[in-house]
């Protein structure tokens, strides 16, 4: 063992004692004075017996006081709960009477599932009670040149066969767009 190896060890060893050190410095008593008062003061020396002060030593509380978890076992309700829950769906953007801004009418409409597609399944996207292109598998569409004035939306899950499994409530969207009439001058 060369000199530098063993001054890496000394080190490591000298790290490691005080290490094992520190736990018995941390743990030093704490003493609880009381003056004439009535003011409560902590500290890690003693007060003097000169003061007037009543002092008591006050022990940490180191038990765990956490309570214990018991098992619970669900119920076939909550089961059925959960399965519906896991295979709903939502609209997450945009926001139910949210006001598409002016311009083309363009907006994203964002669904948001309880639980991944399983293979079998499809989304659609309806807007105005009518389909908007047909089932696909993306939570995410892109409408264009929506006419202006108020649209309902509604995404609902499909098996491939066409049944719905789910459906999102209907959000209402307001779409602005220019007015292509002029007035007149006079």
């Amino acid at each position: 063992m060369n000199r530098i190896d063993r001054n890496i060890a000394k080190f490591w060893t000298l790290h490691s004692l005080a290490l094992c050190l520190v736990p018995l410095t941390a743990s030093a008593q704490i003493y609880k004075s009381v003056d004439e008062n009535g003011v409560v003061t902590f500290s890690d020396v003693p007060p003097a017996a000169s003061s007037g002060k009543t002092s008591t030593v006050v022990k940490p509380n180191v038990t765990n006081s956490m309570p214990g978890l018991s098992p619970t076992i669900a119920s076939p309700e909550a089961v059925m709960i959960d399965e519906s829950t896991a295979r709903s769906v939502s609209i997450a953007s945009p926001l139910n009477n949210a006001t598409i801004p002016m311009g083309a009418g363009i907006f994203d409409v964002t669904a948001e599932l309880g639980a991944p597609l399983a293979e079998n399944e499809l989304l659609a996207l309806y807007l105005d009670d009518e389909l908007v292109d047909s089932p696909q598998v993306n939570a995410v569409w892109t409408l264009t040149y929506v006419i202006r004035g108020p649209h309902t939306l509604q995404v609902r899950r499909l098996s491939r066969a066409g049944e719905t499994i789910s459906q999102s409530e209907k959000i209402t969207v307001f779409v602005l767009r220019p007015s292509v009439l002029r007035a007149t001058p006079r």
